[in-house]
């Protein structure tokens, strides 16, 4: 019954972790339509897929938050589990925070910032990449878990190395002030994806830690 109950969980956790993916492959989808091809009209319907998709993603952190509180799984193992899926849950959330940021608001991104934010757009991807990499190995093979973690902080390092770029680059520019701090605050939110899956890297290696004493 524990082993049975330990697979559904398990089951559960990459579920979850797949609308996230999903969440974010629009999410992507929607900034890119926004800032390169300046097409609202599919920036929208990619950010809603975006709301849909992190919808799906809450309906099965529910379901195992229910699975859990029934007495799945052991104590630490339980809090391990709710701890990571609340630190995914969390890049769909940021993801949603973005699309929402730049959609209502209109947000005019200047041309001279655009190579940086795109390339903020890629890494994050990257990032994201790593961390399917780190949840789903963290169940059955620790150790490759944390070399998807240590690619984590380094693509988060890349990241910050461009945001400091792009807001350099902007508050260079002969453009109105309130401008400034509208696009400045675009790239502020756009680059917690990669904190917070920073943040996440730092949970999965403390868990492996964990398990090794």
């Amino acid at each position: 019954m524990f082993w049975r109950k330990q697979k559904e969980i398990e089951t559960l956790v990459l579920e979850h972790l797949g609308h996230v993916d999903s969440t974010l492959q629009s999410f992507s989808r929607s900034l890119t339509a926004y800032i390169e091809e300046r097409d609202l009209e599919t920036a929208d319907q990619y950010a809603l897929e975006t709301h849909r998709a992190e919808g799906q993603a809450d309906d099965v952190r529910r379901r195992i938050e229910t699975q859990l509180l029934s007495g799945s799984l052991l104590p630490t193992s339980r809090r391990d589990i709710l701890q990571i899926i609340d630190q995914v849950d969390r890049l769909a959330n940021a993801a949603e925070e973005i699309l929402d940021y730049l959609l209502l608001q209109r947000v005019e991104v200047p041309s001279e910032i655009m190579p940086q934010i795109a390339e903020i757009g890629k890494k994050s991807n990257d990032v994201f990449v790593e961390v399917k990499g780190a949840v789903s190995n963290l169940f059955h093979r620790i150790d490759a878990a944390l070399e998807h973690t240590k690619a984590i902080e380094h693509l988060e390092g890349e990241v910050d190395r461009l945001e400091r770029k792009a807001i350099q680059r902007l508050f260079e520019l002969d453009i109105e002030l309130a401008l400034k701090l509208q696009v400045s605050g675009f790239i502020q939110r756009l680059v917690r994806l990669s904190d917070r899956a920073e943040d996440l890297s730092d949970l999965v290696e403390l868990i492996v830690a964990a398990r090794r004493i």
